[in-house]
């Protein structure tokens, strides 16, 4: 598996949690994903469904995760006070490729906030 961002994500602590989030979704680390999000986190996979509650989110990422990941690229990060967007492309095993945006939106502005929606964009590119 490869995960690939860009070299500035080091330098603003919510741009770590959300490179570390894709991570802990590749590497399967659900301890992770469960610290950084809120109980009644909302997804919104926009135009598919609606994802509510942390563990259903879970269960969500695992059936992703089921696919197989090849590879997930980051193009970009850019985060705003309670706010960040993320993205970038992912590469399933069977060669499936799909580009995406996730918009997220954070409990607070601390560094410890943690996330509590997620409006998810994705095209299926292959």
């Amino acid at each position: 598996m490869k995960i690939t961002y860009p070299k500035d994500c080091g330098n603003a602590p919510k741009k770590i949690t959300l490179v570390n989030l894709y991570e802990a979704f590749a590497y399967c680390d659900e301890k992770y994903i469960l610290e950084n999000t809120s109980n009644e986190i909302v997804w919104d996979i926009i135009g598919k469904k609606i994802i509510r509650g942390n563990n259903n989110v879970i269960s969500t990422l695992n059936k992703y995760r089921d696919k197989g990941i090849k590879e997930i690229d980051i193009i970009n990060v850019i985060t705003h006070g309670n706010i960040a967007s993320v993205n970038g492309n992912i590469i399933f095993d069977d060669k499936t490729s799909y580009s995406f945006c996730d918009i997220y939106k954070f409990t607070g502005f601390g560094k410890n906030a943690k996330i509590k929606e997620v409006s998810s964009y994705v095209i299926k590119t292959i």
